[in-house]
């Protein structure tokens, strides 16, 4: 009895009261998406992580964590910079000369939109490369 009450408390938490009735259908659905992605992958998705040797285990595991945290900051450091070249032209020279930078800040911006989303296709199609 216990359990179940902090269970609910738990959950109260996390969704709030009026959702809790909606938990055993969000936690059958997780375990339905888990359970299906192991029978198309299989386990032998995790010897990648033991490839070519067991030695690499570590490092092959911080690769997939370190993919979308470098996308990430590398995401921030253009914007930013974008940004503060703006700032500081329209500080030293404010009407004419920043007009231009912020075309290319769009231009730029588009740019990085492809290239991002051509670097998470390329990941994804690692990631799922012998998985067919």
């Amino acid at each position: 009895m216990k359990l179940h009450r902090l269970a609910k408390i738990e959950q109260s938490k996390n969704i709030g009261e009026e959702y809790g009735p909606w938990v055993p259908f969000i936690g059958t659905l997780f375990l339905f998406i888990f359970v299906s992605n192991l029978f198309r992958i299989g386990l032998a998705y995790f010897d990648k992580y033991i490839q070519p040797t067991p030695i690499l285990l570590p490092i092959n595991i911080l690769e997939d964590f370190t993919k979308f945290l470098s996308l990430s900051f590398r995401l921030f450091e253009n914007i930013l910079a974008d940004e503060l070249v703006v700032v500081v032209l329209v500080s030293l020279v404010p009407l004419v000369v920043p007009i231009p930078v912020m075309f290319l800040g769009l231009f730029t911006s588009g740019i990085q939109a492809l290239i991002f989303a051509t670097l998470a296709a390329a990941y994804i199609g690692e990631s799922m490369e012998g998985h067919h």
